[in-house]
């Protein structure tokens, strides 16, 4: 059985959906190395003709669509796989697509008809957690979780903070203030706490490179500037590993607004932390559903913050205590390994594959 991944260009979540797989299983695809590059558009298609399944990660431009019709037409299993929701309503941040010349609602809307219509064509759908199946099960009956993992062969010896001030972090777009908005007051008192430092992981700095995104974002600098944050601009993936436990960061925040589209979310950043055995404290939704909490195993290794109050006495308490920070990032690191680890479960992706081909 061959397999051909096909990438819709963004690179971290090819990298996770795609690239782990993919070179835990032997397949091939248009990027198969972590640095490696994009193959040209004809190299790409000669792959998949070569192919018995072809993979389409969020596939969202029509020229996927039409390709993946004409390989149908030939005989080759179609897959799709997504990891965001974009349905009307769900909530997306709409500030992530700032700079596009068509209005923000109606390039979510135009994102989000394309890949229902993919879904129609594809003779499965892969998505990373169960809200998005339920979503896409009324496009394609045949819509199967495989969950987000990890590849410790990717990730250095986890690095300790030895600077004096406890690194607090917040990795990930900025962009949509409303998720912060229940973390304000704890910003406020970690803001003149002088044994803290505020680290952004997220949006660009300003540099003349940048001028246009500082520009785009400038409600959200102006928001978090007021937090004197040590802020790092985003790195492409291939780094992004390295650069993340290079931050040693003490402890890491992870709000989240109830909405549609936070719940369709996976625990990705769990994972990332306790890769560099960075202590998490991530929202709790007031049914208990929140990407973070929806798996049980996953709540025993790392805290649960469902109010303001929560978000102040569970950080302050970690600031507090060293040795609860250290055992819990030790914890969390030695239960992803186990739980999330790629070479452990590579056999899900080949096994839906296998199937397929046997139909």
């Amino acid at each position: 059985m061959k397999v051909y991944y096909i990438g819709g260009g963004y690179e971290s979540c090819y990298y996770v959906r795609c690239l782990l797989p993919l070179v835990a299983n032997g397949y091939d695809g248009d990027k198969t190395s972590i640095r490696g590059k994009r193959v040209s558009p004809e190299k790409m298609m000669q792959g998949a003709i070569d192919a018995d399944v072809i993979v389409y990660h969020r596939p969202m431009d029509s020229k996927m669509l039409e390709s993946a019709k004409l390989l149908k037409l030939a005989g080759k299993k179609i897959v799709m796989d997504n990891d965001d929701t974009y349905s009307k309503d769900s909530g997306v941040p709409l500030n992530m697509f700032k700079g596009l010349k068509d209005s923000l609602g109606t390039i979510v809307a135009s994102i989000d008809k394309k890949l229902k219509e993919f879904a129609e064509l594809a003779d499965i759908v892969t998505v990373t957690t169960e809200v998005l199946a339920e979503e896409y099960r009324a496009y394609n009956k045949n819509v199967v979780v495989l969950k987000n993992c990890v590849d410790p062969d990717d990730w250095d010896e986890p690095q300790r903070n030895d600077d004096g001030k406890i690194r607090i972090g917040i990795v990930g777009s900025v962009a949509s203030n409303q998720d912060y908005k229940s973390i304000i007051p704890l910003l406020d008192i970690l803001k003149d706490r002088k044994d803290v430092q505020l680290v952004l992981f997220a949006l660009p700095q300003k540099s003349k490179e940048t001028e246009r995104a500082v520009e785009l974002y400038r409600p959200e600098f102006d928001f978090w500037k007021q937090y004197n944050p040590e802020w790092h601009s985003f790195v492409a993936h291939a780094d992004y590993n390295s650069k993340l436990n290079d931050l040693k960061l003490d402890i890491m925040l992870i709000p989240r607004f109830d909405s549609y589209f936070n719940r369709a979310k996976s625990n990705l950043k769990f994972l990332e932390a306790s890769m560099c055995e960075i202590p998490v404290i991530a929202q709790s939704f007031s049914d208990g559903l929140s990407p973070y909490e929806v798996n049980e195993s996953d709540r025993e290794y790392m805290l649960l913050a469902s109010s303001t109050d929560d978000w102040i006495t569970k950080t302050l308490s970690l600031i507090d205590n060293k040795e609860k920070r250290l055992e819990m990032g030790k914890m969390a690191h030695q239960y992803v390994l186990k739980e999330y680890n790629i070479h452990s479960n590579a056999h899900l992706w080949d096994n839906e594959y296998r199937k397929l081909c046997e139909q």
